[in-house]
């Protein structure tokens, strides 16, 4: 099924724009998964900050949330990039394996023809010999 679907004309046209679509949005993940470290890291040392401080607790409540908002997209950017690296390579893998069974039904009717010719010439020399 696998060998069909990526045989068609129309896939190895948009191979092209797809591979451009994939590395776009990688970086565009990158970009947000290093935003979100970053964000992470100024509100965790401004909790530090604050509390030594002993702020209000609005003030104290207000960076909490930030700090929360920053670690879940923090989190959810991650796991997007990973999951993301790893359709990729779902994908890579298919393709490779559909093109490798396509060469190896190619081969396999080579060597079976390669077969049946040296059965008819083997047949051909018996008789010739005899």
């Amino acid at each position: 099924r696998w060998q069909k679907i990526f045989m068609i004309p129309l896939w190895n046209k948009m191979a092209v724009f797809w591979n451009k679509m994939f590395l776009t949005i990688i970086v565009l993940l990158i970009v947000l998964f290093l935003d979100a470290v970053r964000e992470v890291r100024k509100y965790s040392s401004v909790h530090v900050n604050e509390k030594a401080a002993n702020v209000n607790t609005n003030a104290f409540d207000h960076i909490q949330m930030k700090l929360f908002r920053s670690q879940r997209n923090l989190y959810l950017s991650g796991f997007s990039l990973f999951l993301w690296l790893v359709l990729r390579r779902t994908v890579t893998l298919l393709t490779q394996l559909a093109k490798g069974m396509t060469s190896h039904a190619c081969l396999e009717t080579q060597v079976n023809d390669a077969t049946e010719a040296a059965r008819k010439y083997m047949a051909e020399n018996e008789r010739l010999q005899e």
